[in-house]
């Protein structure tokens, strides 16, 4: 017979790392928004990239970070299932 289950003390430790992961895209995304917000930078070239950033760019990282927090959750409620199970 086998057994399923995971190290909890592990697996929380997953939830926080992913959760703490999360939460650096976000402070990233906004320290590179405000430097680029303060770089004087003018022409079509600065003009592309700050549509690129503020469009797609900043998009794709919210996205993550949020695929992050939710995977993070997702292990932490895991984790406490399993030390409840495990009771």
């Amino acid at each position: 017979m086998a057994i399923w289950g995971a190290d909890v003390a592990q697996l929380k430790n997953l939830g926080n790392k992913l959760q703490a992961g999360s939460s650096e895209i976000e402070n990233q995304k906004s320290m590179l928004t405000k430097v680029l917000d303060g770089t004087q930078w003018m022409g079509p070239d600065a003009e592309k990239f700050r549509s690129e950033w503020s469009g797609q760019h900043v998009a794709s990282l919210t996205k993550v970070a949020q695929a992050l927090q939710e995977a993070g959750q997702k292990a932490t409620k895991n984790a406490d299932e399993q030390d409840q199970a495990s009771r």
